[in-house]
């Protein structure tokens, strides 16, 4: 590092590239910053924010020349909001961009050198795809309280949500409806570090196939005289809305769910059609947040799987049976493990509404089910994993090099933890045979893969 570089130094900076994270990436005597809200090409007059050994952390004070490639965001909020990292970017840069961090990602990591990399699959919709989003709430001293979205890098920081243009239109005029009501009933807003108030997130989901939504509201626990005229104003305005929800969190972890959920208004469910399938979300229901690219997602898995009538298939990380359900009737079974018991439940519930028979899901932790499979001595074809941000990790890959399977199809949604996974499969008897990169997430650094090994 520069000797002489400070917190709070103000100095030109000349963007070069960007990182996996969607910060733009400039060097000073070859030294590292890190900026957000910049592209390739960008020139700013940055002040550094943060530092460490190998990099620091910076804000632009003012563009000295835009890059070539720049365009104005949409998004008002753009800049401010965590939310969005390359709104100023054309969309195909962007998809370059991603593809080119997951190659990166498995020739570093995964010492795989000329990665088999295919084409990254745009999203059909660049804007208003997102079925779920969460907003905070919290008090204000001058407007009694904000109901939005968190600043970039200041969590303890909400701005009020005028437009989000990443959700529905009618999901914005919620918002602010909602906003709008528990300011006139004078309703406060729980605070994070007192731990006082009422109001603590409100959570919009929405089905793309019916277009019914569901509401979530998470409060601290109180009175709640307000709740049937809060219906009553949601209901009356909005006929869309098919169920609202009220989660009590009286805890200090400031997670938008808690330790009782109560369906105070309409149906315990909305409906989601992915592939022909029918899928019923409930309030903690994990469910990918693009639909109709989740739909491409799997049918890029099935296709990359290249299933046979006759294949037994493991499913690990299956949540509410999506992927299993998607791909069970070119199979002859299909076995999904899932940690969440909830997750389990609805999973049997969604094979029973599409006339699935050749599904069986158990909830458990993937390596002790693992372990009793192989006990058993089971054998399957087929393993489909979509697990979490952490990956599959090592322990239960050991699991999985003991029930051999054939094929391995990975959906991943980190490619550093795909990465290394891939690194570990190759050395134990698996070739990768092909990765796509998926976008379903335009405009924010995030990137779904789907990969496809086989037994050496």
């Amino acid at each position: 590092m520069p000797k002489t570089l400070q917190i709070g130094d103000r100095l030109e900076v000349a963007v070069d590239r960007l990182s996996f994270t969607g910060k733009g990436i400039g060097r000073v005597d070859n030294f590292v910053i890190f900026i957000p809200h910049t592209i390739p090409g960008d020139i700013v007059r940055a002040e550094i924010t943060s530092r460490k050994k190998r990099y620091a952390d910076a804000r632009t004070v003012e563009f000295v020349r835009h890059s070539e490639d720049s365009i104005e965001a949409k998004c008002r909020h753009f800049g401010i909001c965590g939310g969005c990292s390359f709104q100023n970017l054309p969309y195909d840069l962007q998809l370059n961009a991603k593809e080119e961090a997951v190659r990166e990602h498995i020739k570093r990591i995964g010492k795989i050198e000329e990665p088999p990399l295919a084409k990254i699959v745009p999203s059909e919709k660049q804007f208003f795809y997102r079925n779920k989003m969460e907003f905070s709430l919290k008090p204000d001293d001058e407007d009694y309280l904000k109901l939005g979205l968190h600043h970039r890098g200041e969590w303890e920081k909400i701005f009020d949500v005028e437009e989000c243009i990443l959700q529905s239109e009618i999901s914005n005029k919620i918002v602010k409806h909602v906003r709008d009501f528990f300011k006139e009933k004078q309703i406060p807003a729980y605070h994070l570090s007192e731990h006082h108030g009422h109001l603590r997130f409100l959570i919009i989901r929405e089905s793309s196939a019916t277009g019914e939504i569901m509401l979530i509201l998470v409060t601290n626990m109180g009175d709640f005289d307000y709740m049937e005229e809060f219906i009553e104003a949601i209901t009356s305005e909005f006929p869309e809305v098919a169920s609202i929800v009220h989660v009590i969190n009286s805890k200090k972890a400031n997670i938008a769910s808690g330790q009782s959920e109560e369906v105070v208004w309409g149906r315990e469910h909305i409906t989601e059609n992915i592939g022909g399938n029918k899928f019923l979300i409930r309030p903690s229901s994990f469910f990918q947040t693009n639909s109709r690219q989740t739909e491409i997602l799997y049918n890029l898995a099935a296709e990359m799987g290249k299933f046979k009538s006759d294949e037994r298939v493991l499913d690990l990380y299956t949540g509410c049976g999506t992927i299993a359900i998607h791909i069970a009737r070119n199979v002859e079974s299909v076995l999904g493990i899932e940690l969440n018991p909830d997750a389990i439940k609805s999973a049997h519930e969604n094979a029973e509404l599409n006339d699935i028979e050749n599904c069986e899901f158990i909830a458990g932790d993937v390596r002790k089910i693992m372990d009793g499979l192989i006990n058993e001595e089971r054998n399957f074809d087929t393993i489909i994993a979509d697990p979490p941000r952490a990956g599959i990790g090592h322990k239960a890959l050991v699991r999985v090099f003991k029930l051999r399977p054939k094929k391995i199809v990975y959906i991943s949604c980190n490619p550093s933890t795909l990465a290394a996974d891939l690194k570990e499969l190759e050395q134990n008897g698996y070739k990768l045979d092909k990765t796509v990169p998926v976008d379903m997430f335009p405009h924010t650094f995030h990137i779904e893969t789907v990969s496809r090994l086989t037994r050496k």
